[in-house]
């Protein structure tokens, strides 16, 4: 069954406005004479078409009923009965030349519509292929038989029905199948793109995003709407994509790619490389742009740091004045020679870059006995360019002296340090950093004949202090041996005042000389230093004063581990523990029962002997600063010489540790010797 291009039209117009009825009518002078129509009962047509042409003749154009309820003008003055109530209408006349009705187009329906302007604007479309239709029948007699593929949505985004023959019917849903598959493809894709891809209309406003856009820059898709690409621009990037963008529309390119910036949500910078596109219309108006956008952020600011980095780097290099800093390829070949040692060997780096190894810095005898030395030590040939960097290659780097030689010939010492150079883990070249110490030999040399002269200086002191000492002991000894003599011979004579007081001053300066014979032989000794079990050393000497501390009722508290090993010199580790201890025992208070607490405090780098009494005490805001000095006393006691702290405090800081003091006058003291690990 053929259907007419008219039948195809007038449903397609119903179908348009979802109506129930549509018609197209032309005349002449006899009336009616073509009336196709839509769902309209034949008892309905005449009444139909009346009602149609008293609306359309005074028009002139499309006329627009939504509502007849609120528009009862037609229903007034037409004589027309209708067997439904008319609440819809939309058509447009033609008119002959003298201005006529000549023929229309309407669409009809019961219920009141609301119609929109896209709607409007495809009838119009539809009418126009009426009016052609007419004028062809009018002057050729061509009735239409072939079918009009349209196809689109309306107002309600439903698809639009499709009229015509089966054959043309089946072209139609081949042609809307691969159309739907291809927009499928297309909007996985789009959605789903590992990139930022977007759509764009022409003054820059974002019509869709995919979601990757919206992670990249932080907006939502419904914040997108409301913005334009230059909204989000950097100011700096604007112009350049502007430029490009119109010169895209004039056809003067294809298509564009930048690296440019974006102003992310939160207001931070994206780096991305964005490259665009356009889309026209069979007229060549644009109807959007394509773009695409890829998140180099992270690239770029690694980038920026490399870029700092090597910045930096030949800051450093260039400013390094001072130091020799040479590289050169895994095969010894050098690629880099900086501007201090261009200073330091009067080479240019043009004269050596890519020419010379570093061999040409170095005097050949140091050489040969380089490679003497590491074959010996690797047990393995080692020669060549590797002796001067198989320790670095073995990942063992050292710095080790050398002689360097100038391009003049004259040569000086420096401290050379080599390490590799690494790429993807794998050695790339060698970097080898000098320092001239020529003026740090010089000082070395300078400063091995001032020791050597104090050396030999203090032995000559040593010599002389031990010649005065055993003199002085000598002669005191000699003298206080005669006066014991004497006194015994002749007792009478030491009833006189003055013999007494020369007795007295006799035995004064035989403990003085033995006072400084002790202090002499702690600051002279060379004893060799050892680990002491200081608990022995304690017992020891607890032992060896039995008798006094039972004497003196003094009880003793150890509290210590089993063991406990300090750096020290034994001899000097003993008198400091008896000192002590008998300090204790001499400075016991005599209101209470006395103790001694001594106990251990062990640290990461340092252990604490403590000896803690309840005696006497001592007021240190009087005499702290005075403590330890030569001859200092602070009790009454006839035993006090103001020796023994003053010795123990050198013995003690001889051996690198020191010694602290708290005490109370009435309460006791505790005295902290540190030691050193």
């Amino acid at each position: 069954m053929e259907i007419s291009e008219y039948d195809f039209l007038i449903k397609l117009a119903a179908k348009l406005f979802e109506s129930k009825y549509s018609q197209i009518a032309s005349f002449d002078q006899n009336g009616i004479i073509l009336n196709v129509n839509f769902g309209i009962p034949k008892n309905q047509t005449v009444d139909l078409v009346s009602i149609s042409s008293e609306v359309l003749e005074l028009a002139k154009d499309l006329v627009v009923i939504e509502d007849f309820s609120k528009d009862q003008s037609v229903k007034k003055n037409s004589p027309a009965k209708l067997e439904f109530n008319l609440a819809f209408f939309i058509g447009i006349p033609f008119f002959h030349e003298d201005g006529s009705l000549s023929a229309f187009i309407s669409v009809l329906d019961d219920k009141p519509k609301e119609v929109s302007s896209q709607q409007i604007e495809l009838f119009r479309e539809l009418t126009q292929r009426v009016k052609t239709l007419l004028y062809e029948k009018d002057n050729y007699g061509i009735v239409q038989t072939n079918e009009l593929i349209l196809f689109g949505n309306n107002s309600s985004e439903k698809p639009l029905s499709v009229f015509g023959t089966e054959q043309a019917i089946n072209e139609i849903k081949k042609m809307e199948k691969s159309l739907r598959i291809s927009e499928d493809a297309f909007r996985e894709n789009f959605d789903n793109a590992a990139i930022g891809m977007a759509l764009l209309d022409e003054t820059g406003r974002w019509l869709k995003v995919n979601k990757r856009v919206c992670d990249i820059l932080g907006y939502s898709e419904l914040e997108f709407m409301n913005l334009t690409f230059q909204d989000i621009t950097h100011p700096e990037d604007l112009n350049a994509d502007l430029s490009y963008l119109k010169e895209l529309v004039e056809e003067k390119r294809k298509f564009y790619q930048m690296e440019k910036r974006y102003f992310r949500k939160n207001g931070s910078i994206v780096y991305a490389i964005l490259a665009v596109s356009m889309v026209k219309n069979e007229d060549g108006k644009v109807l959007y742009f394509i773009s695409q956008i890829v998140d180099v952020t992270e690239q770029k600011l690694v980038e920026q740091k490399l870029k700092q980095a090597l910045a930096k780097n030949q800051a450093i290099l260039d400013a390094s004045t001072l130091v020799s800093i040479i590289s050169t390829d895994k095969e010894g070949l050098i690629t880099g020679f900086n501007y201090g040692a261009e200073k330091m060997l009067g080479y240019s780096a043009n004269e050596l870059i890519g020419k010379h190894t570093p061999k040409i810095l170095h005097i050949e005898s140091e050489i040969e006995e380089k490679t003497k030395s590491l074959s010996k030590e690797f047990k393995l040939p080692i020669e060549g360019f590797e002796i001067f960097i198989y320790n670095a290659k073995i990942e063992k780097p050292v710095t080790s002296e050398w002689t360097y030689k100038r391009k003049d010939g004259s040569t000086f010492p420096v401290l050379l340090s080599v390490t590799a150079l690494k790429q993807n883990d794998q050695i790339a070249g060698y970097l080898g950093i000098a320092v001239d110490i020529s003026e740090l030999k010089k000082a070395e040399a300078e400063i091995q004949s001032l020791l050597d002269i104090t050396n030999e200086q203090n032995n000559r002191l040593k010599n002389f202090t031990n010649i005065v000492s055993h003199n002085l002991s000598s002669h005191s000894f000699g003298i206080s041996g005669m006066m014991e003599i004497l006194q015994n011979s002749y007792p009478e004579y030491f009833q006189n005042e003055m013999m007494q007081l020369l007795l007295g001053a006799t035995e004064n300066l035989k403990r003085t000389i033995e006072d400084l014979t002790a202090v002499i032989k702690v600051n002279l000794t060379q004893e060799n230093y050892e680990f002491v079990d200081i608990v022995s050393i304690i017992q020891k000497n607890v032992q060896s004063l039995a008798l006094q501390i039972l004497e003196s009722k003094l009880k003793i508290e150890i509290d210590l581990p089993i063991q406990l090993f300090v750096r020290s010199i034994p001899a000097y580790l003993d008198s400091i523990v008896l000192n002590l201890i008998t300090n204790a025992i001499k400075y016991k208070s005599y209101d209470r029962d006395s103790y001694l607490k001594i106990a251990s405090l062990i640290k990461e780098k340092s252990i604490a002997i403590q000896f803690e009494d309840n005696g006497q005490g001592i007021d240190l805001k009087k005499h702290g600063d005075k403590l330890f000095g030569m001859y200092k006393t602070f009790h009454q006691n006839k035993e006090a010489r103001g020796v023994g702290l003053f010795i123990s405090k050198n013995q003690i800081e001889t051996m690198g540790g020191k010694i602290e003091v708290e005490s109370t006058v009435g309460v006791g003291t505790k005295f902290t010797v540190i030691f050193t690990v």
